[in-house]
């Protein structure tokens, strides 16, 4: 049996609506099966994603189908449309990923008539990050969206989400509004009341909650730390905060602006305000190999000790960790990167910034071709009124055909729009990285760069940086991982180079500039793409 046409199919609905009708999914299944069908791929399973279904859900299913794809060997990925598919990078690298690791694998996306495979021409590939960006910019869009709905919101004194214990959505004028619970609310101005009282703490506040049975919205009883939130929360008092900001509330507040702040005053007294103590460098970079969690620090007699939480048994074993020690295994790494030949690098980088410049020229011939497709789209919906008004069809066919025209057009003008901007973008990207590799070090060196600086440069080069076995291990992101290569690779040719210089009898008369002349001729196929190829920059472009 041929295992290289396995296939499997993934369905998502793009509307709750046609979730309940089913009118999508099946439409999709019969196009997807079809497919499959004429190109001779045996489909081994399907999988279904709601476009209703949370976050977690979507991630959930996905993983599963990555998990499916691997572990039962499958060569073929097939899918409506790009966007059916992800309409995130990280989950369009997990399937890069897939494909890369054996050149038989493909993604197929039917309506997009695209083939992406481990030795896909880069005319594929350029297709398939724009239709990346166009999925992207489409969730991109609802969140713009949002977040302007959410702003008017809040401009009207009225907070865009789930009301805290205490308030209940009502229905005022046509409008969602939050008005006090009317059982809920007495008992939270209680506890405010409760608190200010001498002997009285969190403590004691949270077991009146609990007698009184409130609990969290999924019916599960508060914690102390919820309670002490609550406490602090403004908008019992009318104020709302969200996202960091404050807004005058058009709410009815539960107790007085006096109230919560005797409240703020005893739950504050004898302390300040925390602030940071320290700005390590390191902050949210390392994490613990065993239990996956960042690495936090503290000065102990003049030195900044990291460690995890050490949840677990195995945390224990990590000894607490020095910061000197990690920056010197991350400066070896930096090291690592630079080139012994600067002048190689910037040869490198005007080769491909030349590269790019004459290969604009497919990417206007790539505009033209959606321009005229939107042209003769535009040009059919004219044809159509006009078939409309002769009562060659009916209205009810018109209408459904003009949606269906105008949603192409739509679509396509977003094409469009990113066009340009994907190559670019990513091209930019990837010669910015290629400099900073060979400045890195350097930097990261400098007293006077801040701490957030430092920070940057790290998580821009390397991909994760874990402490287990009392050692710390640095993994270089894939691109990085590349250049590292290459300098390994000059490094070595350079200390040949210095090594027949030496020993040559007519090294003395040899000039420095044709050492370096000669270094620069051999460590050119180096950067430039496999050394066994034709020297082509395809090697980089595939990268970015």
């Amino acid at each position: 049996m041929n295992t290289k046409n396995t296939a499997v199919i993934l369905a998502r609905v793009s509307s709750k609506s046609q979730e309940d009708e089913g009118y999508s999914l099946d439409s999709q299944l019969k196009l997807l099966r079809g497919y499959c069908e004429s190109n001779d791929l045996r489909v081994v399973r399907v999988f279904k994603i709601a476009e209703t279904a949370s976050k977690q859900q979507s991630r959930k299913i996905f993983n599963e189908l990555l998990t499916y794809l691997t572990d039962n060997n499958v060569y073929n990925l097939t899918v409506e449309k790009t966007d059916r598919l992800t309409r995130n990078l990280r989950d369009a690298v997990s399937i890069d990923d897939w494909l890369e690791l054996d050149k038989d694998r493909m993604l197929h996306a039917v309506k997009e008539n695209l083939r992406l495979h481990k030795e896909s021409k880069s005319d594929v590939k350029f297709m398939w990050n724009i239709h990346l960006a166009v999925a992207k910019k489409y969730t991109d869009n609802l969140r713009e969206e949002a977040m302007k709905g959410w702003a008017e919101k809040l401009a009207q004194g009225w907070l865009p989400s789930r009301p805290p214990i205490g308030y209940m959505t009502a229905i005022q004028n046509g409008k969602r509004v939050h008005v006090p619970d009317p059982k809920k609310s007495k008992v939270i101005k209680k506890a405010f009341e409760l608190y200010v009282q001498g002997s009285e703490s969190t403590a004691t506040v949270w077991s009146f909650l609990e007698q009184a049975h409130i609990t969290t919205y999924t019916g599960r009883p508060l914690t102390k730390s919820a309670v002490h939130l609550l406490l602090q929360n403004p908008y019992y008092m009318g104020i709302i905060q969200f996202n960091g900001e404050k807004y005058p509330g058009s709410h009815q507040p539960i107790i007085s602006k006096q109230l919560y702040k005797s409240v703020q005053t005893k739950m504050h007294s004898g302390r300040a305000v925390k602030q940071r103590r320290h700005d390590v460098a390191l902050r949210n970079v390392l994490t613990c190999g065993y239990c996956s969690k960042s690495i936090t620090w503290e000065r102990q007699k003049g030195h900044l000790y990291g460690a995890c939480q050490r949840d677990l048994v195995e945390c224990k074993q990590n000894k607490y960790l020095r910061e000197e020690l990690v920056h010197e295994v991350l400066i070896e790494k930096l090291d690592k990167l630079i080139s012994p030949s600067p002048t190689v690098v910037q040869w490198l980088v005007n080769r491909l910034e030349n590269e790019f410049n004459a290969s604009k020229a497919t990417v206007i011939e790539y505009k033209q071709s959606l321009e005229t497709r939107i042209t003769r789209l535009e040009k059919m919906d004219e044809m159509l009124y006009d078939d409309k008004l002769a009562g060659d069809i009916t209205k009810e066919r018109y209408e459904t055909k003009h949606t269906d025209i105008a949603k192409q057009v739509e679509e396509l003008k977003e094409e469009l729009l990113v066009a340009d901007a994907t190559s670019e973008t990513k091209h930019r990207e990837a010669i910015g990285l290629i400099q900073l590799t060979q400045h890195a070090k350097e930097q990261y060196l400098d007293t006077d760069l801040a701490n957030d600086d430092k920070r940057t440069i790290l998580t821009e080069l390397f991909e994760s940086v874990t402490y287990i076995s009392n050692s710390v291990s640095v993994k270089y992101t894939k691109f990085v991982e590349m250049i590292a290569e290459k300098s390994a690779i000059s490094k070595e040719i350079m200390e040949d180079i210095e090594m027949l210089n030496r020993t040559s009898d007519n090294s003395k008369s040899n000039s420095s500039q044709e050492t370096k002349n000669n270094a620069e001729i051999a460590l050119r196929p180096v950067w430039q793409g496999h050394v066994e190829s034709n020297h082509d920059l395809s090697f980089w472009r595939a990268l970015y």
